[in-house]
Formats: C-alpha cells, structure tokens, sequence
C-alpha cells in the first residue's frame, strides 16, 4: 500500500549525485528502484547471504553499487554523510520467516542511521507488525522516534487505519 508512496518520497527526496542504503535488502526491489535514481553510491546490506545474492543478481554490477554482508546494526562501510536510509523491515519473502528483523538491531541501526543523515537526509522504515517481532519492532520505533528532537528532525507515520496489522511508513527527516 505505502510501497509507491515511498518511492515517490524517496525519488523527490534524493539530491542528484546522492548517496543511499538500502539497509535491508531482501530481494532487492527497493534497491533495484534505487538504482534507476541519479545517486553517487547505493550501498546494499543484509544479514542474509540469500538475499544479497537475489539483489546481486537483480541489480547486476554497477561501481556505483557497493554490497555488504552484515547486520543493518552498523554502517562501518559508509564514511561520508547519506542522504536517504531506507529499511523494509520483517523477514526475506520467500526465505525462512523465522529469520526476521530484530527489534534491539533496528533500534540501534536507525540510531546510527540518524549520526550519518545529511542536511535533509531521511529515514525511511517500511514497518510489518503481522508477526510478533514486527509487532514490537514497531512499536519500540514508534516510541523512540517519538522522543527525537523536533528542532533537529521531523518524524511522520503513516499508516491505513481500517486495515489491522498492516503495514505502515515511518519516516524520519533531519532539518537542522
């Protein structure tokens, strides 16, 4: 439902020549979007070896894509301000659903994410709380980006109000 909102988001967000991370792969359509805007650098990261190489092999090489095999909890591969950190949290579609996102490595991957965010850079969470994990990763960032300062960021939520359980769009801006 929110998929084509933000990617609208993302694509009027991006500067030219900006930087992006795909911190959650998956089978790599939000990258594969990603890679059709005018960026310097994606960088594309997942815990899981299966879902980098989907991505791989959806995106092809590209010097301006740089892949990483790790936990959204670091970022120790990026040194220069980003501009647009991008999670579609849950689990790897068509991949082992007990294998999802963790609630305390989210917490501190968006936490760095905020350290790394340019001028008007943005954070955006795609969140799933259909399962009992993505129900309290939800939550846990609803609460904490709730606290953010709103002299330094702007913090939307957006979500279908008649539908129980689905997913919904968090987005994070630094304005200052």
């Amino acid at each position: 439902m929110f998929l084509k909102f933000a990617h609208q988001i993302w694509e009027n967000q991006l500067p030219s020549g900006g930087v992006a991370i795909d911190a959650t792969c998956g089978n790599g359509h939000d990258a594969a979007f990603l890679a059709t805007l005018d960026l310097s650098h994606l960088y594309v990261c997942d815990i899981q070896k299966e879902a980098l190489s989907r991505t791989q092999e959806r995106l092809g090489e590209n010097e301006k894509i740089l892949y990483y095999l790790g936990c959204h909890s670091c970022f120790p591969f990026v040194d220069q301000p980003v501009d647009l950190i991008v999670y579609n949290l849950g689990y790897l579609p068509g991949g082992d659903k007990s294998l999802t996102t963790k609630t305390e490595t989210t917490l501190r991957s968006v936490e760095k994410g905020l350290s790394l965010l340019s001028l008007r850079g943005l954070i955006s969470c795609m969140i799933y709380p259909g399962h009992s994990e993505g129900s309290r990763e939800g939550e846990a960032l609803l609460n904490f980006t709730s606290t953010l300062s709103p002299k330094k960021f702007e913090v939307s939520h957006h979500q279908a109000l008649n539908r129980s359980r689905a997913p919904s769009l968090l987005l994070i801006k630094k304005i200052s």
